[in-house]
């Protein structure tokens, strides 16, 4: 199943409960984007007291924007945008959210959101020598098959990928922790199994496992995603 698709069923299946399906989709477009090109990347907010809190758009602390990451806007928890470039964080400057409840097209939602965000077809600089340009597509994949579980099993998964969630972990089981330009990961929960993902495709958590070269050897993120599904024995 593609993102489209499992986009059109949670639309179909919310009864017009916000969750946070609208926010995922458009943050793998823009993942999708100007993650590799653009070092880009959407990182899950999770905010003390509240859990879940939106998306961040971040800029990666890559050679080209001299070690330091920025923030450039928001997802909010519904899935409007906030442009924090121009604007300021919570001003929902474009209310997607409530254009997806008058069931806007999907492409104009994404085309809308890339618009407000002021993202540049092509990047100031170029990044063709950092480590998310040249190893990207890894990156990318994991967070197509992210949200795919966030769109098929919303609260029962929970999703992780901002460093001050993640660092930790990260540090205590990847052996490449150290290393320049670290892809990150994700960590994925529910109930009391835990997942862990470097960016690179590396299950940390099952040594020896890898999605990337599962996926590079013919499966597909539908596939990986029912994976990860089956073992969280979360419902089909």
């Amino acid at each position: 199943m593609s993102i489209e698709q499992a986009f059109h069923d949670w639309r179909a299946a919310r009864n017009g409960a916000q969750g946070w399906g609208l926010a995922w989709y458009l943050a793998w477009h823009v993942c999708k984007r100007f993650y590799a090109s653009h070092g880009i990347v959407p990182l899950v907010i999770n905010k003390e007291g509240l859990g879940y809190y939106g998306l961040e758009l971040a800029a990666l602390p890559c050679a080209v924007n001299a070690g330091k990451a920025a923030s450039l806007g928001r997802l909010t928890m519904a899935g409007n945008v906030e442009n924090w470039v121009t604007g300021s964080p919570g001003d929902h400057g474009l209310k997607t959210a409530e254009m997806c409840d008058g069931d806007a097209p999907a492409d104009e939602l994404v085309s809308l959101t890339i618009q407000h965000l002021r993202l540049p077809v092509m990047p100031r600089k170029s990044h063709l020598g950092c480590r998310h340009q040249r190893w990207g597509a890894s990156y990318v994949l994991l967070f197509e098959i992210m949200t795919l579980l966030a769109l098929r099993h919303g609260d029962q998964v929970r999703i992780a990928n901002h460093p001050a969630d993640i660092g930790r972990i990260l540090d205590a089981l990847d052996p490449e922790a150290g290393i320049k330009e670290h892809p990150g990961g994700f960590v994925v929960e529910s109930g009391e199994t835990r997942t862990v993902i470097a960016g690179d495709g590396r299950v940390l958590s099952t040594p020896g496992e890898n999605l990337w070269h599962r996926y590079m050897a013919g499966e597909s993120a539908d596939a990986l995603a029912n994976h990860l599904a089956e073992l969280h024995r979360l419902p089909s």
